[in-house]
């Protein structure tokens, strides 16, 4: 029997939200971390990376509970840390890349790829954590426009982030890029969900070390997200980067 799947729109909302939130914090770091001293590099790339990871994980998360079945649904926990871990890589790599010295065209086609690939394995990782009695489809022309539009996603990302390398950008031009950001985000993820498709299975499946995600603990994982992505911000406010005092001639 194929189950019928429906999404609950206040959590799509939600989803979108946060992804915007989390593209905001990067762009807003990017600039930091270009003029960085080589001494605090390395923590703030490590840093921004986990922040901007923990924000689109908890959009994927957060979009994957708004997918409603028919059936009870847990969640493989080590394969849950692995998607997380992936998107926090992923995001290291974009500001690894997007805030070298000098960016050339061989760094920015290295740069896509690979954060198309940590996108992609995120996703693809956090479905596969789900334990449900059904057997998934897979619509292969579906997963492939997924993969492509991680690709642009990506791409597009850098491009976007990179004009926030030196100061002196608005505000308001950086919500832009972080609202077109977070919807490039959300659009490849509810692509590929619209790639798969569940039939009722009548066995029980594997449930070591896998538990239901309540509606308490969503709203715990939303929650450390927006605190973590807040202290981003307010850390940014409260201690302004200062670029290195240049040596006269």
């Amino acid at each position: 029997m194929h189950l019928q799947a429906t999404f609950d729109f206040r959590l799509v909302a939600l989803s979108v939200i946060i992804a915007i939130c989390a593209s905001y914090a990067a762009l807003d770091l990017v600039e930091r971390i270009t003029v960085a001293g080589s001494s605090s590099r390395l923590g703030w790339l490590t840093s921004g990376a986990i922040a901007m990871g923990t924000g689109i994980w908890s959009m994927h998360f957060t979009g994957m509970l708004a997918y409603h079945l028919p059936v009870e649904v847990y969640y493989h926990i080590p394969t849950v840390l692995l998607s997380l871990l992936l998107a926090i890589v992923a995001s290291f790599i974009a500001l690894f890349v997007v805030c070298r010295p000098r960016i050339g065209v061989l760094h920015v086609i290295a740069g896509t790829v690979l954060i198309a690939a940590g996108i992609c394995g995120m996703h693809y990782t956090g479905m596969d954590a789900m334990r449900l009695a059904a057997m998934h489809h897979w619509d292969q022309g579906i997963v492939l426009l997924s993969i492509l539009i991680a690709l642009v996603v990506a791409l597009a990302a850098l491009g976007m982030a990179s004009l926030f390398r030196t100061d002196g950008r608005d505000d308001g031009l950086k919500a832009i890029c972080a609202t077109l950001m977070g919807f490039a985000i959300c659009s490849m993820h509810y692509t590929a969900m619209a790639a798969v498709s569940y039939t009722a299975m009548t066995e029980m499946p594997d449930r070591t070390n896998s538990m239901s995600i309540s509606a308490v603990a969503n709203t715990a994982i939303v929650a450390v997200t927006f605190v973590v992505l807040g202290s981003v911000f307010l850390f940014q406010r409260w201690f302004p980067v200062q670029e290195p005092a240049r040596s006269e001639a």
